[in-house]
């Protein structure tokens, strides 16, 4: 059981340590975010013909985006971007930020408008999982958080909606299309379709929520609606951009649950204002803390508003991959996972992007058993119920410890969550 002073401090130490983490990169030079990105593509999927290039800039090239203050209309923003010497390519009107194509210059002379709030570039976003063999054998995990215990409570709902930022899902596979739900949208080609065509976001939706008992390939966690918010491309590339993007669509389309796989090691102020949108709307984020198996978590997953999410192994052990630091919040099986994949296959993956769905799938079925509960209710039920792994209590490996899908469930039933335990809006402004 997590103490009540181990709970409010790990938020109080993700907010602090965030906010310090944030002020030290800004410091460094907007303009010095180098980093080396490396893309593992799935031989089965990908031939040499089709391999990705080279990303050696955590920037998209000539792009950032600009936040202006409340009550700047549309047009004054084009007129200001336009006398700094850039181009606006895209809006997001809920942030109230555009996109821009501009040179150097350009972020240093825009940053001095007073109606500006912030500028910065707009940084690219990769998926956080490693492939292995496609072969074919039990669901682990599965057991392993306890879903199959609490499947005699409750499966879950179809009037909750996970979406699925990522690469998009094929929505024709066999195991999914009972489940998909196509509000979603492709960011990357900027049409209605978010069909994958990477193969990372569909086998996250496949843990999350693939058809149980219809006599096909695997289970998910819970039977609960699916979306496609498509940001990353065929190599399993993305934008902070696209991502803002899909996290305000996912909002809006009534989402209750956004799961994000995908994470970079620099801060973004745009990233992180559209994160605390979706809190505030009563949404519950979850995102992968990243593959490098050393201390320091990615973004958006170090953001106080969003559940980060390590691995662990069929042992209980922390993934050697798996980042670990002082925002850890739950684990979850990310090791050797079977899920789905396109064109009806199956294969394994492993990751920190295999264990954030399954607490995204957690989180659905509290809901769905308990619809009157907030987003912050849910939290400290995830939180609170989770089977403590490690040192006793919250540590920086485990956090508060693999998500229990049948104590949550459990603690679920009950009315008294709200009313018990202090608020985390206040801790997540």
């Amino acid at each position: 059981m997590i103490k009540n002073h181990e709970y409010r401090n790990l938020f109080k130490v993700k907010a602090e340590t965030g906010m310090l983490s944030e002020m030290r990169h800004i410091k460094l030079g907007i303009w010095l975010f180098v980093v080396i990105i490396a893309i593992a593509v799935n031989a089965a999927h990908h031939s040499a013909a089709t391999a990705a290039p080279a990303a050696t800039n955590a920037v998209a090239s000539g792009e950032v985006i600009v936040c202006f203050r409340d009550g700047v209309s549309a047009a004054a923003q084009d007129m200001l971007v336009i006398r700094h010497g850039g181009v606006v390519l895209e809006r997001e009107p809920v942030l109230n930020c555009v996109l821009v194509r501009a040179n150097r210059n350009f972020l240093k002379s825009m940053i001095r408008e007073p109606s500006v709030s912030f500028v910065e570039p707009n940084l690219v976003v990769h998926a956080l999982y490693t492939p292995n063999d496609p072969l074919y054998s039990d669901q682990w995990g599965i057991t392993s958080i306890k879903a199959d215990r609490a499947w005699d409570v409750q499966k879950g709902d179809k009037s909750v909606k996970i979406a699925i930022i990522d690469s998009g899902i094929d929505y024709n596979h066999e195991d999914l299309r009972d489940n998909y739900d196509d509000s979603g949208y492709d960011w990357v080609n900027n049409d209605d379709d978010p069909m994958d065509d990477n193969g990372h976001g569909t086998h996250c939706a496949g843990i999350a929520s693939a058809v149980m008992d219809n006599g096909l390939g695997i289970a998910g966690v819970s039977q609960v609606k699916i979306m496609a918010e498509k940001v990353l491309n065929r190599w399993g590339i993305g934008s902070t951009w696209n991502v803002v993007r899909g996290i305000v669509h996912a909002v809006q389309s009534d989402a209750k649950i956004i799961s994000m796989s995908l994470g970079s090691h620099t801060p973004s102020k745009t990233l992180r204002k559209a994160c605390l949108y979706a809190w505030k709307e009563g949404c519950i984020l979850v995102a992968a803390a990243g593959n490098d198996g050393r201390r320091g978590i990615c973004y958006p997953a170090k953001f106080r508003t969003v559940i980060c999410v390590g691995a662990i192994d069929e042992k209980n052990k922390r993934c050697s991959f798996s980042n670990y630091g002082a925002q850890m919040e739950l684990v979850a099986p990310g090791e050797h996972i079977l899920s789905t994949y396109p064109d009806d296959k199956y294969v394994y993956m492993s990751g920190t992007s295999m264990a954030t769905p399954f607490v995204a799938g957690v989180a659905a079925l509290v809901w769905s058993q308990n619809a009157s509960l907030r987003n912050q209710d849910v939290r400290k039920i995830l939180a609170r119920t989770a089977d403590d792994l490690g040192n006793a209590g919250w540590d920086i490996e485990y956090g508060f410890g693999r998500v229990d899908a049948d104590e949550a469930l459990a603690t679920a039933c009950t009315s008294s969550v709200s009313q018990t335990q202090q608020p985390l809006a206040a801790s997540a402004r």
